[in-house]
């Protein structure tokens, strides 16, 4: 979600960014041009958390997710990014070149200190990224969960022995060794689930959910809506009128 967060700030701070550029028509396709790689990113990011999961690239749901109008986007560029090694990366980079080579161009007509904050959101998002993929590729210590196993079994035998020590009757025996059992092993079977959030389980996070929002705030981004700016009603002839503490 940070990572989602980060990349749709910058996005939606670089096409603002493009409101006062005096080339009109280059500006437009800049716009849906960074819509499309924006979309693309998020989607390439989530196959790819998604992929230390498992064995066969084919099996990876995230490649199978919508993204905004790809087929505009040039062959080459696509056929790139179908034999390229880093996807994630090659789309960041394409996406931070286009800022780059616009700024030259004029489409881009901001001052660099206000624009610098938008390449702070792409290297924030990635950061994002990178740490999602370390919960994803790392697996849990393996002789850690086997002496979590093995101490679960021996607490699973001991715990009726050391119960009835206790009691007398054989229904609370029974009673107390269940209940101390099966929370040890909910518990277990629980941070089991939680390990690798991003996959397909149902305990995991819908991937899919959050590439179709993620899709649909981009093209709030492009909507005539977004572009026309609020503005004061006129009151009595005037443009402006003052807020009065009985209004606040």
């Amino acid at each position: 979600h940070k990572m989602r967060a980060e990349w749709f700030d910058a996005c939606s701070s670089i096409l603002a960014f493009t409101r006062k550029s005096p080339l009109e028509e280059e500006a437009d396709c800049f716009r849906h041009l960074m819509v499309r790689l924006f979309s693309m990113l998020h989607a390439l990011s989530l196959a790819e958390i998604e992929d230390c999961s498992h064995d066969d690239v084919g099996n990876i749901s995230a490649l199978n997710y919508e993204l905004i109008d790809v087929t505009s986007i040039d062959d080459a560029s696509l056929h790139a990014i179908k034999v390229a090694d880093s996807k994630v990366e090659l789309v960041f980079q394409w996406i931070q070149q286009l800022i780059v080579v616009n700024i030259g161009t004029g489409v881009l007509s901001i001052p660099p200190p206000i624009l610098s904050r938008s390449f702070q959101e792409l290297a924030n998002g990635m950061v994002e990224f990178h740490d999602a993929l370390k919960i994803s590729s790392i697996p849990f210590p393996f002789p850690y969960c086997q002496t979590c196993d093995c101490l679960l079994v021996l607490h699973w035998i001991g715990t009726p022995f050391v119960i009835c020590q206790w009691v007398l009757a054989p229904w609370w025996a029974f009673a107390l060794s269940f209940v101390q059992v099966f929370i040890l092993w909910c518990l277990n079977f629980i941070a089991v689930e939680i390990e690798n959030p991003f996959g397909m389980d149902a305990n995991d996070i819908d991937a899919a959910s959050m590439q179709e929002e993620m899709n649909r705030h981009l093209m709030l981004l492009l909507s005539p809506q977004t572009s026309k700016i609020p503005r004061l009603v006129s009151k009595n002839g005037e443009d402006e009128r003052e807020l009065t503490e009985e209004e606040l």
